[in-house]
């Protein structure tokens, strides 16, 4: 994960340096040249489109790579089974919440480690 945000950072540094060298590249208030107006405009969009994905990504991470709690088992099926009581057939959507937050934390940190071979 670390590895792809730095990869999107440094193509977002790559596309504002373009950007900058675009902008200077005349000196002189106006010109003739659409070309280079055209070039800078795609240059801003695709550094926008980047910055989107780079504040999607650190969302992800954010949401998937807090720490996990251990054995939440047991919290949840006391939880379930009080909430089935109090009104059968009922889990309330907090409860779900939680569990398929920690449901992704798990299966973001097992698809981690699946790539570490020993």
């Amino acid at each position: 994960m670390e590895e792809l945000i730095e990869d999107v950072e440094q193509i977002i540094s790559v596309y504002k340096l373009s950007i900058e060298r675009e902008k200077k590249y005349y000196d002189y208030p106006f010109t003739n040249n659409p070309d280079h107006y055209y070039k800078l405009m795609m240059l801003q969009k695709t550094l926008e489109v980047w910055t989107i994905c780079l504040g999607k990504i650190l969302k992800y991470k954010k949401h998937r790579w807090g720490p996990v709690e251990p054995r939440r088992s047991k919290e949840f099926a006391n939880r379930i089974n009080i909430e089935r009581n109090g009104v059968p057939g009922f889990v309330t959507p907090c409860t779900l919440d939680a569990m398929l937050t920690f449901m992704k934390r798990l299966e973001s940190r097992v698809e981690q480690l699946e790539g570490i071979s020993v």
